[in-house]
């Protein structure tokens, strides 16, 4: 399950995720039919991540007001809860399927097509005028396999970027002068910083931040079409780069890189932690900046975003960030692909398009853009500014999200050992455990 959008949020119990839909879907659906909705003609039913609280949220209600004033159309919205990929399927097999979902490209909704939940929008990408709008990067990691010539499974809108967070106040305290940008280096900053009493890099062991952070450092041996084929199919503990990057790990958590107690920790305490001024560095992604600056500790005042430090023999050139687009998207529903809805499911979803709109969501939720364009004047917050120009300086890791899809949240089982004591023998045999568990 991705967190992504809303990563402070809890997760809750299944029955009342179901319950809460079927509350907002439930008027008047017909019962056993799964493309049956709530809605007539003159509404659209969604559900979205970007529920109340999230930094999209805003920007997302001036979408629909915007568009129910223009069309007519009543946008119908549930908010998506920390289970939605389980929201929307029990949804659907009730008979209560929405139009549209507002959904993260992962772990479910990669077998959502097929599973029949949702449709493919190669077609409506060329009808409704986006194709030139949109980057082929994007489009390609919203393709089956995450290829060029794999079906598009949606339509992307929310990019991220994905680097280490450095609050240099505290680095300078601790007498660490310059950013590390070797392991060597890192390794003897988080010495000083311990000595200084400041815990060094924050992190998630316990969830979705350390699962990224775990994938960047363990590939750093490895060429991206390697390292996508190992985490699609396992062989962790067979190929020697790999290997020497799960050890690469285990030398900097044994070295005291990582914070006290990180397999402990999920991603509520890595933002509480850095954002008090109690850790210096933490890696995170665009969706945090907003949130850093309303933390009110004016962390981001003195926060330089940059690349993770490399090992001696990386295959990278340059530190490396994350970067991607299978952040949040508009998946279209086989009930939303019906004659009689598809219409306004094409009005809906281009209306999030317009550059002025894109620009809206860049300035409230800094997200990165999936439209060419030039955004950088939406780029209000001081850490987006400085996302924008890390291409320059940085190197981008594979995001696992798409190759190692449902054994997700098995291999975070696994990383919050590794973010303890396990070998790194261990930990690639519990890799490889977990993703053939996921295939079979």
């Amino acid at each position: 399950m991705d967190h992504r959008t809303r990563p402070w949020a809890v997760r809750v119990m299944a029955g009342s995720v179901i319950t809460a839909l079927a509350l907002a879907l439930g008027g008047c659906g017909t019962g056993g039919d799964s493309a049956s909705g709530t809605g007539g003609s003159n509404s659209i039913d969604v559900v979205t991540r970007w529920s109340a609280g999230n930094t999209a949220a805003a920007a997302q209600a001036r979408v629909f007001q915007a568009f129910t004033k223009e069309t007519g159309v009543k946008v119908n919205s549930t908010d998506g809860l920390e289970t939605i990929d389980d929201q929307v399927e029990n949804a659907v097999a009730a008979g209560k399927s929405p139009d549209v979902v507002i959904v993260n490209l992962y772990d479910k909704t990669l077998g959502w097509q097929d599973a029949g939940i949702t449709v493919p929008v190669d077609t409506y990408l060329k009808e409704w005028g986006l194709a030139d709008k949109m980057k082929p990067s994007a489009l390609d990691e919203w393709r089956v396999g995450g290829k060029p010539d794999g079906k598009l499974q949606g339509l992307p809108f929310s990019g991220f970027s994905w680097p280490v967070w450095y609050n240099t106040d505290l680095l300078k305290a601790a007498g660490v002068d310059k950013i590390p940008t070797s392991t060597d280096e890192l390794i003897d900053a988080a010495k000083k910083l311990r000595a200084a009493h400041i815990q060094p890099l924050t992190v998630g062991g316990n969830d979705w931040t350390g699962q990224k952070l775990f994938y960047q450092i363990a590939q750093s041996f490895t060429d991206a079409a390697t390292m996508e084929k190992v985490m699609q199919g396992g062989g962790y503990c067979a190929t020697p780069s790999v290997m020497q990057g799960i050890k690469l790990f285990t030398q900097l958590r044994d070295a005291g890189v990582f914070a006290d107690n990180a397999a402990g920790l999920n991603a509520d305490a890595m933002y509480a932690a850095y954002y008090s001024g109690k850790a210096a560095m933490m890696s995170a992604g665009s969706w945090a900046y907003t949130d850093a600056k309303k933390s009110g500790t004016g962390v981001e005042t003195h926060t330089t975003l940059a690349g993770l430090p490399l090992p001696s023999g990386s295959v990278f050139k340059n530190p490396t960030a994350l970067q991607g687009f299978t952040g949040v998207g508009f998946m279209i529903t086989k009930r939303g692909a019906s004659k009689d809805r598809i219409d306004n499911v094409r009005k809906f979803i281009t209306s999030f398009y317009q550059d002025a709109t894109v620009g809206d969501f860049v300035k409230d939720a800094s997200i990165l853009p999936p439209t060419d364009g030039d955004f950088q004047k939406y780029a209000t917050d001081p850490l987006l500014s400085q996302s924008l120009k890390l291409d320059k300086t940085v190197d981008y890791a594979v995001v696992p999200d798409v190759w190692i899809g449902s054994a997700s949240d098995p291999i975070i089982q696994v990383l919050t050992g590794a973010y303890g004591k396990s070998s790194a023998d261990k930990i690639c045999q519990g890799l490889d455990s977990a993703t053939k568990g996921a295939k079979s």
